[in-house]
């Protein structure tokens, strides 16, 4: 069984990769080429129909979008090897808490700092509409920061893929040295994740610059 992961280089399909290379299970990548816009091709708005990264096509043709909602299926699917803590464990309620907070609190500001011209036409708007949210971006990072129990992970119970997310998103939209100084048990955090040796070849391939993550 092979899974078929439809993302880009740089974007937030790598922490579905990095999630299948955990798993140990066999995937393939279908890289588009966001920046001529093929994620907004009729083709991938099949699958997606708003045109973003990831999704995650089964080998029955099923079709899975939104990287919380994939993440949660391979879970599912895949328990032996423990993406998450054990259903019912205050782990994996503080494992879920934080992967939402990343998803829904963090991830839709890259889209308004990379893109602020979907949200407004007027350029002194889009000026005003990236400060904030970079700001606001900076500020919900320190909460993530105060988040992190373990060492180097979130949770003292271990490595989980709320780590993966962390690790991707934590080298977008960020300054290094305002990262070194204000968040270093992020840095560890991500760091650990990206030396596991499952994962280094999937960092490797996303490193920062690669394509667009806010396209994600």
């Amino acid at each position: 069984m092979t899974y078929l992961i439809h993302g880009a280089r740089g974007s937030g399909s790598g922490i579905i990769e990095a999630a299948c290379a955990e798993l140990h299970v066999d995937y393939a990548v279908r890289d588009l080429d966001v920046r001529a816009g093929k994620n907004h091709d009729a083709a991938y708005r099949r699958l997606h129909p708003l045109g973003k990264l990831p999704a995650l096509e089964f080998p029955d043709g099923e079709i899975v979008t939104d990287t919380v909602a994939i993440l949660l299926t391979l879970e599912e699917r895949h328990p032996q090897r423990a993406l998450l803590p054990p259903c019912g464990s205050k782990a994996r309620t503080r494992a879920l808490r934080w992967l939402l907070f990343c998803a829904t609190e963090l991830y839709p500001l890259v889209e308004m700092i990379d893109f602020p011209e979907r949200f407004s036409d007027a350029e002194a708007c889009q000026a005003m509409l990236r400060k904030r949210a970079s700001a606001m971006w900076n500020e919900r990072w320190l909460h993530v920061e105060s988040a992190v129990a373990g060492s180097p992970y979130l949770m003292s119970e271990g490595f989980c893929v709320t780590d993966v997310y962390i690790a991707v998103l934590s080298n977008w939209d960020m300054d290094p040295d305002w990262r070194q100084k204000n968040l270093p048990r992020v840095k560890a955090l991500s760091d650990a994740v990206r030396n596991r040796p499952a994962l280094v070849p999937v960092f490797e391939r996303h490193k920062p610059g690669a394509d667009v993550p806010g396209e994600a």
